[in-house]
């Protein structure tokens, strides 16, 4: 593989459109190529750096913070960066600690101590592999003033993370009544 890269190839290794990355160029996230125009090339660095911000935007920093955070690595930094498993901030929001408590029972799921719902039919067409022909939503009551909100049916893999997040919901709300 050559050090050059021109910009299609460069989004085509990191899957990301090319608009996007002339748009992270404009806005200083990313540093702009050597040359202009056709002549225009992009180094490992490049791409390093395009993987770091995809990384970061799915971990929903602003861009303004990815920007900021870039802008104190060298390239040997962002790849050893890239290369250290990502670190797991304290929730700000319940929205983040929801997603927190969901990456990790989906990496241990842990039993339950309470039976799951009983399958609807189309809980059942979906657990076949037949694609249902309607869904519906179901409530659940977390708490006396909250609620959680489900479209069923849920693919199996969902399902266990719904349990997982019930588990958790009612380990936190046992304890305020």
């Amino acid at each position: 593989m050559s050090d050059k890269l021109d910009i299609n190839e460069l989004a085509k290794q990191t899957a990301t459109p090319v608009r996007t990355i002339r748009y992270w160029v404009a806005e200083g996230v990313l540093p702009p190529p050597a040359g202009r125009g056709p002549a225009a090339a992009y180094g490992p660095g490049h791409r390093d750096r395009v993987t770091l911000i995809r990384r970061l935007q799915d971990a929903h920093l602003p861009l303004a913070a990815i920007r900021k955070q870039l802008a104190a690595l060298d390239d040997p930094g962002v790849t050893a960066t890239l290369a250290a498993p990502p670190a797991v901030a304290e929730p700000t929001t319940a929205f983040d600690y929801v997603r927190q408590v969901l990456a990790k029972t989906a990496q241990q799921p842990k039993p339950l101590d309470y039976p799951p719902p009983p399958l609807s039919p189309d809980d059942t067409l979906a657990a076949a592999g037949r694609n249902p022909t309607r869904s519906t939503w179901e409530r659940i009551q977390l708490h006396p003033d909250i609620e959680l909100q489900v479209r069923r049916p849920l693919a199996r893999a969902d399902q266990r993370r719904l349990e997982a997040l019930l588990a958790a919901a009612q380990g936190l709300f046992s304890d305020t009544h």
